[in-house]
């Protein structure tokens, strides 16, 4: 008995003591918190871009790492992402790895090539790329970007990549795209990915959303600018959206993420002013699809509710609904007109980003009989029928503006 414990013992030991060989301790180890992919200057190369964070800043060591940058970059240029990983050691001492890796950006350049679709393809071999990893399309070389990326306010590179992927939720402006949602969508659908830009040409504009990264008119703060998506094609990028446009694109999906969207109308009681409205939605939109007749018919009805936030003409709606109807069906109107457009723009393309083939598809039985259906095709011939159904549930904290005598104006 003494000899069969004994080897029980060490069969054990050997069982949950192997997985050691291969252990690294943290400071042995090169955490890249994102990657930047560019066109080489020979055919079928890429340049790879690695942030390496410092793990030393902001910790209990950041007095001994003062005068050390916050992360480490890096750039190798090879075959594909993997190579790159490995040529980059030539360099550094620690041992890379991908196992903190959220953030991708690509440059621009190399997203409108086919290479891409290939390059990022095979990335997903490495175990520790994460396919929930946020991807942002750079209108600059990504190797730049990163260079010129420097956020005052956040000196951990990865903290400023979630704490912005955080805002998107709120505003809608940019889309939530990650490479999971990418290689689901490589066949015939549109994928919107993050569209980003260190290169600021400010224009302004009378619609607050109406911005492509680089033109928001900002006078002072980081240079970095993310705003707007890129139109992917078959692992291709084709085009971009603004901030309206994604929104829109996002809204007429069934299952919308944004929680709360502001935007500004022109006021209907006195167009000189503007009024500021903050929407949400507490149902899904509704989504119906005749692939019997020819063309295809969509309904779309998407709800909304409005928040009233800012009312620069001091108008009173909260008394009478004939100005409440007056108010709510010119906004309604502009949001069908601007979806509308949107939609037009997306026949035109040759897909939708709208995720209605999801919709479409519980018209056929079999998976075979829908790919025969050829809903990319079907779709840029399809009527299209989109209405908004706005309910007012707050006017904002003051609930009547103050009167103002006859021939009194605000500044007095």
């Amino acid at each position: 008995m003494r000899r069969i414990g004994w080897k029980v013992g060490m069969l054990f030991a050997v069982l949950f003591l192997a997985g050691c060989g291969e252990r690294l301790e943290l400071e042995q180890q090169a955490f890249v918190v994102a990657i930047g992919l560019d066109k080489g200057e020979k055919r079928n190369l890429i340049d790879v871009t690695f942030q390496i964070s410092n793990p030393q800043v902001n910790t209990s060591q950041a007095a001994e790492a003062q005068t050390e940058p916050p992360s480490d970059i890096v750039t190798i240029t090879a075959p594909d992402l993997l190579s790159a990983k490995e040529l980059a050691q030539s360099s550094l001492s620690r041992k890379i790895t991908f196992s903190h890796l959220k953030t991708i950006i690509i440059g621009e350049e190399l997203a409108r090539d086919d290479l891409f679709k290939h390059v990022i393809g095979s990335a997903i071999i490495d175990p520790e790329m994460r396919r929930e990893a946020m991807m942002i399309i750079s209108k600059e070389p990504a190797q730049d970007f990163i260079h010129q990326n420097k956020p005052t306010m956040e000196t951990r590179p990865h903290k400023y990549y979630a704490f912005m992927e955080g805002n998107w939720e709120h505003t809608g402006y940019v889309p939530l795209s990650d490479l999971n949602t990418f290689y689901q969508r490589t066949d015939g659908e549109l994928f919107l990915a993050a569209y980003a830009t260190a290169q600021t040409e400010p224009e302004v504009q009378e619609d607050d959303d109406a911005y492509l990264a680089g033109e928001v008119p900002q006078l002072s703060g980081d240079p970095v600018q993310m705003m707007g998506s890129a139109i992917l094609q078959k692992g291709r990028m084709i085009g971009t959206l603004d901030g309206e446009e994604t929104r829109f694109s996002l809204l007429l999906r069934r299952k919308n993420l944004i929680e709360l969207m502001t935007a500004s109308f022109p006021d209907p009681t006195k167009e000189e002013y503007r009024l500021t409205v903050v929407f949400s939605r507490t149902e899904n939109t509704k989504i119906r699809i005749d692939t019997d007749r020819s063309p295809a018919k969509i309904d779309v009805n998407v709800p909304l509710k409005m928040h009233i936030n800012s009312n620069l003409s001091l108008q009173d709606f909260t008394r009478n609904k004939d100005q409440q109807k007056e108010l709510v069906e010119p906004v309604e109107e502009r949001l069908e007109k601007r979806a509308e457009k949107l939609v037009e723009k997306m026949q035109e393309h040759g897909g939708e980003p709208f995720v209605w083939y999801a919709a479409a598809r519980k018209n056929f039985w079999t998976m075979k009989q829908f790919e025969e259906y050829n809903w990319e095709k079907h779709f840029t011939e399809a009527d299209v029928d989109i209405n908004f159904e706005i309910e007012i549930y707050s006017f904002g904290e003051q609930i009547r503006p103050p009167n103002l005598k006859k021939g009194e104006t605000e500044q007095e």
